[in-house]
């Protein structure tokens, strides 16, 4: 027997050592975790049924706000011109504060699903769906230039004193009035859009 050179052992005959290795690796996948990418800080989640949009920060709602939606509400938004609110995740892809509606911050509609659905019901080529769907993997605004429509966000009342007369008369909140996109109160928007930076992802629900 070679008594400078312990003969060797597997680990099933030293549990412990299994049992220390086993700790390491979930101590390593532990740290693995901790360095990945943090959620977002704010979070904007919209329920079309009860017409509200809650705004969160740190998974904490922190302010809700009654909302106006397209005049088609019900169901997701499939096409342009049906004058629906779409649903499903997006992100804030674009802001104005140029908007003719006070302030604009548009979605990122359509979405990944969206274009697949479009695509597979023939509304769409498969150029144009890979062109959503790269923009939406870039964090860039899709082309809002499709069957699908475009230009959907979170927006004010129309900036045009006498429009913004006529909308307060005719669709005084909460009546839906909209091409499909969510409107508030210009001081709302105002206070969201100061608010929220881009890439801010936003959850439509029905």
């Amino acid at each position: 027997m070679n008594l400078l050179w312990p003969r060797r052992f597997s680990f099933l005959e030293r549990p412990w050592y299994l049992c220390t290795a086993i700790l390491l690796l979930a101590a390593v996948h532990a740290a693995a975790s901790d360095m990945s990418v943090p959620p977002p800080e704010w979070k904007i989640v919209v329920l079309k049924e009860r017409q509200v949009l809650d705004l969160y920060r740190q998974g904490a709602k922190v302010r809700t706000y009654r909302i106006c939606l397209g005049l088609n509400p019900s169901g997701p938004k499939r096409i342009t011109g049906d004058k629906k609110t779409p649903e499903g995740d997006y992100f804030i892809c674009y802001k104005s504060a140029a908007s003719r509606f006070c302030r604009f911050l548009g979605l990122s509609y359509p979405g990944a699903d969206d274009a697949h659905e479009a695509f597979e019901d023939g509304l769409i080529n498969g150029e144009k769906r890979d062109s959503i769907i790269n923009s939406i993997l870039n964090g860039q605004s899709p082309p809002w230039d499709t069957k699908l429509g475009g230009w959907v966000g979170i927006h004010g009342y129309p900036t045009n004193d006498y429009l913004y007369r006529w909308a307060l008369l005719l669709f005084p909140k909460p009546h839906n009035w909209t091409d499909g996109c969510i409107a508030m109160w210009n001081f709302e928007i105002e206070e969201l859009y100061s608010t929220v930076p881009l890439g801010t992802p936003v959850r439509i629900m029905p």
